[in-house]
């Protein structure tokens, strides 16, 4: 039995949250190990759930469904979180690549004036 079987079998018969500081003394292993680095499951990942309460770990099986539903909303909340951080990423980067030109306005209507310059800087156009 490898080290993930030997703690999930001791979360299914304790049957209840168990501290990571606890694990991490009973099967000498770092706390960070039980959970997810980079592309490297934690050892823990596969079949408990973790609270941000401190209380540790509990196996998935033994969750009630009020501990599974903040379990599961607050990682879809992170995770929804984490594409809209992209999105506006992706947004502000195309504004930063495309050519910005300040926008002018008229003194008296506070109308927008679109304009352009020609190459020659000689000639501008106003709508």
């Amino acid at each position: 039995m490898n080290l993930a079987e030997q703690i999930e079998q001791y979360l299914l018969e304790r049957g209840t949250w168990v501290t990571c500081a606890e694990l991490s003394m009973k099967f000498g292993v770092r706390p960070r190990r039980f959970r997810k680095v980079g592309d490297q499951p934690g050892l823990c990942s596969a079949f408990a759930i973790s609270d941000y309460s401190g209380n540790g770990f509990k196996h998935v099986a033994h969750a009630t469904t009020k501990e599974w539903l903040e379990f599961k909303h607050a990682h879809r909340r992170h995770g929804i979180s984490e594409l809209v951080r992209v999105r506006d990423l992706s947004r502000k980067r195309k504004e930063v690549t495309r050519p910005y030109r300040a926008r002018r306005f008229e003194r008296d209507t506070g109308q927008a004036v679109f304009g352009y310059e020609s190459q020659d800087k000689a000639a501008v156009c106003t709508v």
